[in-house]
């Protein structure tokens, strides 16, 4: 079998992985050996078996179908495992873009040229064989000189993460990597060790926590850092047979720099130039890892043995469900929907809040133990109604109440004096933004959220407003930087001069980028800051945020909260989500399904789309967006109605 880098992390997720994907690329042509100890039909025993009429297959083969039918749709023959993510696929030339600056970078950066190409096929490529099998890795940048070779992976993603692991003493920050020499970083951990910040000292202990963290394979900062070790392992063993070994190879990490600013600089035909910005930030970091996947070299070489024990005797254990799943996610193992099919449904254990901290059980000694979600899936464990002794948090045994009892919580006392704070008018907001991984306009970073929308309903009085007649908005009609113009309107939109106050859903991405905008139009600072003094978070009222209960209830009431959940509201239709999109059919007859654009994602990816189209296209699509817009902030006109009906008749 051919492995490639990425077919090796996922035959490392776990033990199933191998034989699922056996199981899939050869439609039944397997050598299964068991499922859950339980001897399967093997390929030879299916040929004698031609003549065997239907029903007679034992149960092991009933299951390998179940899991067949979870692959593939039965009647399109549809791969069912494809796991697709639309923004992604939308940004897919500008990846390949920060892969050629990249490139081009590096080259000037060390004054060599490099091998590195769009074509994956043309890239430098590495190769070994094992008890059979090709292990092989195709580089993103390459390049040897007399001393060594230098190998550079390059990852869409922003500097910040490894910016952020830092360790923080007595208000002094002291990060782990450094930069040494021309915009290249270092691990500078150990150095650490013994450095005196006011009356304390940073310990082994401390760095050997954050260091740890960085091998962790699935955590948004380790993962890199393993893809690159595995790209190492293959680099070596293909070194060692081919008796090559007498460089030194040199790992490194290429990532956009999240404190770099475009100089809003363009070329004759309107392209970027990401020259270095006025701090003389490069648009590019690159960590020196070479090091640190060192480490990292038996971790991977006893992976590689267990894959090639995997191949070799296939199994399939339905409860090794664990981080390795990554559920919900666009990395998630692409047979996690089978694994997991027991848990993925209405009422799953999944569906519970704060799961980091929600399950424990009760020790000899009279003590608790923290559990994590998976050690309770894997015990069998996989809807709510069946964790009521798991639970002690407030939040979640309310959940379950909900749930077994079908009932709806609802706090009408703290909600009816959350909704004696608003002010009105009451001017409803939502922004539309397009997170590019590199940067479009003047003084934007990378994955800025450049705004191009907002929609805004003005309702005067309670229950006073129409869904035209006081709706307000903005949507760009193009590519060009329309941030000034969408400044200007929304300023005069929103007007504050008789009080009021600004209503949005999730108030830390609304306020950022007020925020953002008065930073990059000084001019209107004032007007800007002042809509964001008015901000009044409607989703607060919901999940019982501290940030406005705290102000507003008395000590008696605060007392009483102790014994309730944290949220004000709860309906097992949200399916542990407050989600603005989960509530609004609460309240409302109204929904997203039947909207040309259904959610955000969505109306980033036809933001995207809009200079390509046909005018019939971009007509439709732009009327699309207005609409969706629109939803959102009428959504709040009548979740914040439906809340008033509520309480209205309480005392």
């Amino acid at each position: 079998m051919n492995i490639s880098k990425t077919m090796f992390k996922n035959f490392a997720r776990c033990r199933n992985f191998v034989s699922y994907y056996d199981l899939y690329i050869n439609r039944f042509l397997h050598e299964v050996k068991e499922i859950d100890g339980t001897p399967v039909i093997t390929e030879e025993l299916l040929k004698e078996m031609k003549d065997i009429p239907e029903g007679m297959f034992d149960e092991s083969q009933e299951r390998l179908n179940e899991f067949f039918k979870g692959m593939f749709d039965e009647e399109t023959g549809a791969d069912l495992t494809i796991i697709t993510n639309a923004q992604m696929e939308a940004f897919k030339s500008i990846f390949t873009e920060v892969e050629r600056l990249a490139a081009e970078y590096i080259s000037k950066l060390f004054n060599h040229e490099v091998i590195a190409s769009e074509n994956t096929y043309e890239q430098k490529k590495y190769e070994f064989e094992n008890f059979g099998h090709q292990f092989y890795c195709y580089l993103d940048i390459y390049f040897e000189d007399q001393d060594s070779i230098k190998i550079f992976e390059v990852k869409s993603t922003t500097s910040k993460k490894y910016d952020d692991v830092k360790i923080t003493l007595e208000g002094e920050e002291f990060p782990l990597f450094l930069k040494n020499r021309d915009n290249i970083y270092e691990y500078v951990g150990d150095e650490l060790i013994g450095t005196v910040a006011g009356k304390k000292v940073i310990t082994p202990k401390m760095v050997e926590k954050k260091h740890d963290a960085l091998f962790n394979k699935f955590s948004k900062v380790g993962k890199y850092i393993y893809d690159l070790a595995v790209e190492k392992y293959i680099v070596e063993n293909s070194r060692i047979n081919a008796n090559d070994e007498f460089k030194d190879v040199e790992y490194y990490l290429v990532v956009l720099n999240s404190e770099y600013h475009f100089s809003g600089r363009y070329d004759e035909n309107g392209k970027p130039i990401y020259d270095l910005d006025e701090n003389g930030n490069a648009l590019f970091k690159i960590y020196d890892l070479s090091d640190i996947v060192e480490e990292y070299f038996f971790k991977i070489d006893d992976e590689c043995n267990r894959i090639l024990e995997n191949l070799k005797y296939l199994t399939i254990n339905t409860h090794m469900l664990g981080e390795c799943c990554e559920y919900k996610k666009t990395t998630q193992c692409k047979f996690c929907n089978i694994c997991m099919k027991k848990v993925l449904r209405d009422g799953s254990i999944l569906e519970f809040m704060k799961k980091n901290y929600a399950f424990s059980e009760e020790t000899p000694d009279g003590k608790r133990d923290r559990l994590t979600v998976y050690e309770l899936i894997n015990r069998r464990y996989y809807t709510i109604d069946q964790c009521r002794d798991f639970l002690t948090k407030n939040d979640n045994i309310m959940q379950y109440e909900c749930y077994v009892n079908n009932k709806v919580y609802m706090d009408k006392e703290r909600i009816k004096l959350a909704l004696k704070e608003i002010r009105y008018p009451i001017f409803h907001l939502d922004f539309e933004s397009y997170n590019c991984p590199l940067p479009r306009f003047k003084g934007e970073r990378p994955y800025e959220q450049s705004l191009f929308q907002y929609s805004l309903h003005v309702e005067n009085r309670p229950g006073e407003c129409d869904l035209v007649a006081n709706h307000y908005e903005f949507l760009a009609k193009d590519h060009h930087d329309r941030r000034l113009e969408l400044t200007e309107q929304l300023i005069h939109d929103i007007d504050l001069k008789n009080g009021g106050c600004v209503m949005v859903y999730n108030k830390s991405f609304e306020k950022t980028r007020l925020h953002e905008l008065a930073a990059f139009f000084p001019k209107y600072k004032k007007e800007l800051d002042n809509i964001n003094e008015h901000v009044f978070d409607l989703l607060e009222v919901l999940n019982g945020s501290t940030a406005l209960y705290d102000d507003i209830l008395n000590t008696k009431l605060k007392e009483e909260q102790k014994k309730k959940p944290d949220f004000t509201y709860y309906n097992n239709l949200m399916h542990g989500s407050f989600s603005i999109k989960k509530v609004l059919p609460l309240f409302t007859n109204l929904t997203y399904k039947n909207l040309v654009v259904k959610n955000g994602t969505e109306a980033i990816v036809t933001y995207g789309s809009l200079p390509y189209l046909t005018q019939k296209e971009y007509d439709e699509k732009y009327l699309a967006l207005r609409v969706y817009c629109r939803q959102d902030t009428w959504a709040m006109v009548e979740i914040l109605r439906g809340l008033r009906e509520a309480v209205k008749n309480e005392n």
